[in-house]
């Protein structure tokens, strides 16, 4: 009875024994959002690059559309605002033209006077009638040219523009006279220019013999003359 007591006191009880187990690593706290991000990134990298590109050609392509449209809106603008100076220009000669024709201050004739004894004046110092027909004439294409005052007399008056002419001395003879009536009066009366004339010789080169228009300034190989032929 002892040696079965004994024995029973020696056993191992199994029941009161647990096994040692490693505990769980924690997790260290933002690990799992690192591989989060990655995926993230790898999985939609090209959209958004795509997005990115996208948006900046966008803003790009608006920019330009933007410039071009003002670009284009100035120049509509400058040729509209040339085009009513111009026509300023031209409404202009027509009422200075009234003024003289059918105003108390200037007849007719006498307006034509004024602006033929200008041109004598300006004529008289060259030597050649030929010099002095195609004088009258380069002062006929200024007239006619909208750059240039749009009377004889304001022609006449712009400074260092006449050879042997300054304004000082006006004396002109009876044929000088002759001769720029002759080129004032059918302009002003009936619009008759002389046979090839246009409003672009306005530039003049004398010599001591000669007196030729020409239709650029500096005389290129490509520019225009003209005489006066009768």
């Amino acid at each position: 009875m002892e040696e079965n007591l004994i024995r029973t006191n020696g056993m191992i009880h199994y029941n009161d024994w647990q096994p040692s187990l490693p505990e769980p690593e924690k997790r260290k706290a933002g690990k799992h959002m690192g591989g989060t991000k990655n995926v993230f990134w790898r999985k939609y990298a090209v959209v958004i690059i795509g997005a990115a590109v996208f948006t900046l050609y966008s803003i790009g392509l608006s920019a330009w559309v933007n410039w071009k449209a003002e670009t284009r809106v100035r120049a509509e603008e400058e040729a509209k605002y040339q085009q009513q100076l111009a026509d300023y220009h031209e409404e202009r000669q027509k009422e200075q033209a009234a003024q003289y024709f059918l105003s108390g201050e200037a007849s007719r004739e006498a307006f034509i006077n004024q602006e033929t004894d200008a041109v004598a004046q300006v004529i008289s110092k060259l030597n050649l009638d030929a010099q002095k027909y195609t004088e009258a004439c380069c002062m006929l294409a200024r007239v006619m040219n909208k750059t240039y005052p749009n009377s004889f007399q304001e022609v006449a008056a712009q400074p260092q523009q006449w050879m042997f002419y300054d304004g000082t001395d006006t004396t002109f003879s009876p044929h000088d006279r002759e001769i720029a009536e002759s080129i004032v009066r059918p302009y002003i009366e009936d619009g008759i220019i002389p046979n090839g004339l246009t409003a672009d010789m306005v530039y003049g080169s004398w010599s001591q013999n000669d007196f030729v228009l020409r239709d650029d300034y500096k005389g290129s190989g490509t520019m225009n003359t003209w005489r006066y032929q009768g």
